[in-house]
């Protein structure tokens, strides 16, 4: 039976959450103010200032509205053109070796400077600009992602006989994924990705110095190049390290793959509130009672699968599927390629990386031990195709 979802309204406390964003836009005035002073253009604490706001909102007043959202933007733009205009009057300031007593003299005096000319009007405005379109970078997904963040419904309400109904599946083992097994792997992938890159860059460099500018300009474009050619190859190997964001589990004799974000994204088998917007949602990132909450979601998927109360190709079946079946037919150092029953009696082939502690598809095989190795043959074929582009870029460029 379907659990109800039970929805509330987060409280907003809006004072709160105006002191919030301007904590926050104070962060990004003294971002602009510092970096600024360093010679540099302070477009990024524009960024700064964006994110700043609008989390301290979110923070303080409890939850991001329309409202706190139309606020925090208010005092972003308003806070932006000041802390502008702040850095500008302290740069005046030091190129006059005037005292810190006239900063407030100066920072009123900075549109009549500009208007003057003896400010540079396009820099200024220049830079400005780029403030803004930074802070801009910085607003839009936040304000996305908090508004998306409040709108989410509460987690659903576990009926009483939730617990009994757990406890008669002892049967049901869950195998995250460890992130820290796959790390050679996916280090030695990236790795073979940058070898072409580096020495590409160099040589633009070298080219850029050179008489002989097409041929180190040539040899860098082949560098370069590898590292896309790589990409081709390095792909399964990426795609088999982003594997362990699912979740494996055997239940009854069968093992279940659950993808978590898109188990957590259907209101009645919501576990968590985090999103896992940067890194995926993880195992790991999980509380342990968000941990429970998805065991039971995932007991209650597959007992309505299993007896046939949700149809197949739902989403809840594409979340949570099975591998009936299983059958292994190659194992490498670092995964396990494996058939599976789908509709029609046809098999289908997926890759299990060997990085759940304790798992094995099928019984009989030995669990990994240990985190799986680095695959260091790809780092030599990254070198190795590197250096035949480049000297035949280099060759093309001598013959031009």
């Amino acid at each position: 039976m379907e659990l109800e979802t039970k929805e509330s309204k987060r409280q907003e406390n809006v004072v709160a959450g105006i002191v919030g964003a301007l904590l926050g836009t104070l962060l990004g005035v003294v971002c602009t103010v510092v970096i600024g002073q360093l010679g540099y253009v302070a477009s990024v604490s524009g960024l700064i200032m964006a994110v700043g706001a609008l989390k301290g909102y979110e923070l303080l007043g409890g939850t991001l509205s329309r409202k706190g959202a139309v606020i925090s933007s208010a005092l972003i733009l308003v806070m932006t053109y000041l802390a502008h205009r702040f850095s500008v009057a302290l740069e005046v300031i030091t190129a006059l070796d005037a005292p810190m007593s006239d900063l407030f003299v100066y920072f009123q005096a900075v549109p009549a400077l500009v208007e003057a000319g003896l400010l540079e009007a396009p820099a200024y405005w220049g830079n400005l600009a780029m403030l803004y379109l930074f802070t801009l970078l910085g607003a839009v997904p936040t304000i996305i992602g908090g508004l998306r963040n409040a709108a989410l419904p509460d987690m659903p309400a576990a009926p009483a006989s939730a617990a009994p109904q757990d406890a008669v599946q002892p049967d049901a083992a869950f195998y995250p994924g460890e992130p820290k097994w796959i790390s050679p792997l996916r280090v030695s992938t990236a790795v073979s990705l940058f070898i072409g890159l580096i020495p590409g860059i160099l040589l633009l460099f070298l080219g850029v110095a050179s008489d002989s500018a097409p041929a180190f300009t040539l040899a860098a474009l082949g560098c370069i190049a590898s590292s896309f050619v790589m990409m081709f190859f390095a792909l399964p190997t990426i795609q088999l390290a982003n594997g362990t964001l699912f979740l494996m589990a055997r239940i009854s004799g069968t093992v279940w793959k659950i993808n978590l974000a898109m188990l957590n994204n259907q209101d009645t088998y919501r576990f968590t509130k985090k999103l896992g917007a940067l890194k995926g949602l993880r195992w790991e990132i999980l509380s342990g009672e968000e941990q429970e909450r998805l065991k039971s979601s995932v007991l209650r998927a597959v007992s309505l699968l299993t007896s046939g109360q949700v149809m197949p190709g739902s989403l809840l079946s594409v979340a949570v599927s099975p591998l009936s079946d299983l059958q292994v037919v190659k194992e490498t150092p670092w995964k396990w390629v494996c058939t599976h029953s789908v509709s029609n009696g046809r098999q289908k082939k997926v890759s299990i990386p060997k990085a759940y502690p304790g798992f094995a598809p099928v019984p009989g095989l030995e669990p990994p031990m240990e985190p799986a190795p680095a695959r260091w043959v790809l780092i030599g074929v990254s070198a190795a195709l590197a250096l035949l582009l480049g000297l035949a870029g280099f060759s093309i460029g001598l013959t031009l």
